[in-house]
């Protein structure tokens, strides 16, 4: 770091000296004796240089409003119930080093009022500045052996509220320790700066350090380094912290104009990290400038994200990369209305990065890139099994080199990875289009998949064919993206009505009464589209029909394809799985054809890979027969994303109705009791963890872990369920065992740490990434966000392969022809063969019956049947080789 110059240190020297003239002795050293505010007592000091600590006792104040000056070492304590006052005033060093800061002593298990309470108030440009902590809620007492210092948490608590104020060149402005009622502190205008006249030994790590605290307001504050050479700096570190990060409103109601807070020149803007899913941060209106990580999120539940600025100037890159957002294994976000852009007119950076969020309901809404290597950088799991997942929708990107991308590292494409199988859904809503407007420079594709590179799991993409923008529709994508085209109704779809802002909370004035009513018809319309679906998919029932499937033999061979097929396509992939590996009931062809008719399977890696795990390979041009499916949209599929879109609805309203509870502070005690019935209420497993949780902040601890307890009698588990909810229950009990100890976590003893460390390695659910952040916050270990980027030359050879492919769908050899078809008194049945061979010419109808079967030798022949007294209907005529189905064709009777 620049070190200040000579003439400055001058004139440093020359203000320090100028405190001579005062009440103390001239010189740096530290005086024992205290200088006391006793109780009752108010005194105002100007001018002043210190030489002792200063005490403010219970019922003390000092208010200073002009410079005061501390020795290095030296501190200001504000004990419970004291009052200090920096009105318009600074307090500094007097001497070359650092100062130890101002000391605010509360009481941990008390709410926030002025008795139990110190009360710190920074007004009309009161400035702290050149401190080791400008201000740090808790009693810090030297260890007597030389060993640091000793922290009593049981003294966190104490109030701050900061307006105009300054606080210039700390090692760290503010720290904030665990308490656990809600706090009434809050900062607004302030500055917290560091510049090239910063005179610590080490480079400050952060401004704020926010840990365990509740409902912080932080409002239209600056965050600026200025200093060369410190690269390294934070913004605001907030661990399980709930604060809100905003800007100021200077006119209209809702507001049309913003002052906007900064975080400027920093490492990392704000670092915020959760281990529980009840607290969580929010950010609006506020610039990231020029920093080279902006918000990194991690662990998070209900984080929100909107009406941002963020000027990015780092690389998009693997190795010490950044970034402007970046939301790691935290889901319900609500990360919309954000503009990331480069502000030099050539690309740089990416915008958004989504790492493993999880298979919630979750989305990325009606953002803005500019000149950016990559706008959207979605890494991992992010869906379910069954498609549910993340949807990007109504983001704008413009001068971009990569609009979005899927990406994907792991040797086999897990049914999690990626984002959620359908984008937008099958309707004629306006709103229900994905409706996102990508660069487009050509309306043909070059081939460099700008628009879309997926590489992980199928989607299909739903966008508005009668439009006015032709950036509306992606121009280049890899061959697991299916456009699928929408006529909306009752006009053409524009930005404006496909793409409206989000109402929140209720909108049009109705109120969290007016989003639970929105839930619970999103919820209908979940339970008729799920009873319709269940009905249709597999014939009604899955286990039923894959043990049929399961346990079929070789003559039931045209009882099961006919079963199948009839209940096509509607069958699960369960269900086709099983298919897949009978081959000695279902040869080649009748895999093919049932594929072909279930379009979905097609679209999944598992069941692609299944098939060239036969032994008996299907041939290329079957596999590129099913392969053609990627470019359908059965009904079935168009049913499902209707599903998805239903389920995202309601999850963005029971998500508004969580945060609305949780931050409520008009009746907090009734929100909270309507927040635990809505998660009893709730049936999913994210919910009842929740709930536990909620229970263990309320110290309710034996309730939250009868909560967990009952879960697996809930719920069907899956094996990686089973295993993380035994990982969460773990880890809810040593937070239990902490608690009962009357610890903080951050108090966790060898054994504590240990388990979150085994925890942490295992990588099972949220539990691993709690333990990590608790594991981060302790200084146990270190972690580097992942940036990954895509393969392109991967992606090319996939497309290239897949395009060799279909070009072999029309090299299927025929080896039996029927005419004509459709047909009434005859067929004539004609094959060719490359050899000679003992064949079987079998016709059965739809039902399996069979109609004709002939044996016969030779190379090629014509048979001729008589159908005179067939039933119109359709009828499968197979050609067989030593029992061995060689081509079965279709044809059809007509009256």
């Amino acid at each position: 770091m620049k070190k200040p110059n000579i003439l400055t240190a001058i004139l440093i020297t020359m203000y320090l000296f100028s405190f001579s003239q005062y009440d103390e002795v001239d010189t740096c050293k530290l005086i024992i004796k205290e200088n006391i505010i006793g109780k009752g007592e108010t005194e105002t000091w100007f001018d002043k240089r210190q030489l002792r600590n200063v005490r403010i006792e219970e019922g003390g104040t000092l208010i200073i409003e002009g410079r005061v000056a501390m020795p290095e070492g030296a501190k200001i304590i504000v004990e419970r119930g004291g009052k200090l006052i920096i009105d318009g005033g600074t307090i500094t060093n007097a001497c070359s080093g650092l100062w130890k800061g101002i000391e605010l002593r509360g009481t941990a298990s008390a709410g926030q009022n002025p008795t139990d309470q110190g009360w710190v108030q920074v007004i009309n440009g009161g400035t702290v500045e050149n401190a080791e902590y400008a201000i740090r809620t808790i009693r810090a007492d030297d260890d007597i052996n030389g060993d640091g210092e000793i922290l009593d948490l049981a003294y966190t608590g104490g109030i701050i509220h900061a307006t105009d104020a300054h606080f210039i060149n700390n090692q760290t402005a503010v720290k904030f320790y665990s308490y656990s009622h809600s706090s009434y502190s809050s900062f607004t205008d302030c500055e917290f700066l560091t510049d090239d006249y910063y005179i610590g030994d080490t480079y400050p790590e952060c401004f704020m350090n926010i840990t365990r605290m509740w409902s912080i307001p932080i409002t239209n504050c600056d965050f600026k380094n200025e200093a060369e050479g410190n690269d390294l700096q934070k913004g605001i570190i907030n661990t399980d912290s709930y604060i809100v990060i905003k800007g100021t409103c200077l006119e209209g109601e809702p507001c049309t104009d913003w002052d906007y807070g900064l975080f400027e020149n920093l490492h990392y803007g704000i670092y915020a990290t959760s281990f529980t899913p009840t607290r969580y941060i929010d950010v609006s209106h506020t610039l990231f400038d020029n920093n080279f990580r902006g918000i990194y999120i991690s662990g998070m539940t209900n984080a929100v994200v909107t009406d941002n600025n963020f000027s990015i100037n780092s690389p998009f890159s693997p190795n010490d990369g950044g970034y402007g957002l970046y939301l790691d294994r935290s889901t319900a976000y609500k990360v919309e209305e954000n503009h990331f852009y480069h502000e030099v007119h050539s690309q740089m950076g990416v915008g958004l990065i989504v790492n493993q969020s999880g298979g919630d309901p979750n989305r990325i809404y009606r953002n803005y890139f500019t000149f950016l290597e990559c706008g959207m950088d979605i890494q991992g799991e992010n869906r379910t099994n069954d498609g549910i997942g993340l949807e990007l929708k109504c983001n704008r990107y413009d001068q971009t080199i990569m609009d979005k991308i899927i990406t994907w590292d792991g040797p086999i494409i897990t049914s999690q990875a990626g984002i959620a199988t359908n984008q937008g859904s099958s309707s004629s809503n306006p709103e229900d289009m994905a409706g996102n407007l990508f660069q487009i420079e050509d309306e043909n594709p070059n081939g460099d998949f700008d628009d879309i590179l997926n590489e992980a799991n199928h989607i299909t993409y739903y966008w508005p064919i009668n439009n006015n923008d032709i950036r509306v529709k992606p121009v280049d994508y890899t061959a697991n993206v299916t456009p699928k085209e929408k006529e909306v109704e009752p006009d053409d779809w524009t930005f404006e009505n496909g793409c409206p802002p989000s109402e929140e909370p209720g909108g049009g004035g109705g109120g969290i009464g007016d989003t639970r009513d929105k839930m619970a018809s999103a919820g209908l319309k979940i339970d008729s589209t799920e009873n319709l679906l269940t009905l249709l998919i597999d014939g009604g029932n899955t286990d039923a029909t894959q043990t049929e499937v399961d346990n079929s033999i070789p003559p039931e061979t045209m009882q099961v394809y006919n079963d199948l097929m009839n209940k096509s396509p509607y069958l699960s992939d369960t269900v086709i799985s099983t298919a897949i590996e009978k081959e000695d009931v279902l040869p080649g062809a009748m895999i093919r054809d049932i594929m072909v008719a279930n379009p979905k399977a097609a679209k999944s890696e598992k069941l692609m890979q299944k098939l060239d795990e036969r032994w008996n390979l299907l041939p290329e041009y079957m596999k590129a027969q099913i392969l053609q499916g990627r470019s359908i949209v059965s009904i079935r599929e168009e049913t499902e994303s209707r599903l998805a879109a239903f389920k995202l609805e309601r999850a963005k309203h029971f998500n508004t109705m969580v945060r609305y509870y949780l931050t409520d502070t008009v009746n907090p005690s009734a929100s909270f009791d309507s927040l635990d019935i809505l998660l009893q209420n709730e049936n999913s497993l994210n919910a009842k963890y929740k709930l536990a949780m909620l229970k263990a902040n309320q110290e309710a601890w034996s309730e939250g872990l009868s909560v967990l307890n009952n879960i697996p009698v809930q719920f069907e588990l899956t094996t990686a369920e089973a295993e993380a909810h035994s990982q969460i229950t773990s880890y809810y009990t040593l937070l239990a065992g902490v608690a009962q100890q009357n610890k903080s976590v951050f108090e966790a003893d060898s054994n504590q740490i240990a388990m979150l460390i085994d925890m942490e390695a295992s990588q099972v659910g949220k539990a691993s990434v709690y333990a990590r952040n608790i594991l981060l916050a302790l200084d146990q270990i270190e972690y580097e966000e992942p940036i990954i980027l895509p393969d392109l030359l991967k992606s090319a050879e996939a497309m290239y392969e897949y395009k060799e492919l279909l070009k072999k769908v029309n090299n299927a050899p025929e080896y039996i022809k029927v005419q004509p078809n459709p047909a009434k008194d005859y067929i004539i049945v004609e094959y060719e063969l490359e050899q000679e061979a003992n064949l079987t010419v079998e016709i059965n109808d739809i039902s399996g019956i069979l109609k004709y079967s002939k044996n016969t030798t030779g190379k090629q022949d014509q048979h001729i049947v008589d159908t005179r007294n067939w039933n119109a209907g359709i009828y499968i005529v197979s050609l067989k080789i030593n029992g061995k189905l060689i081509e079965s064709v279709k044809f059809t009777i007509i009256d």
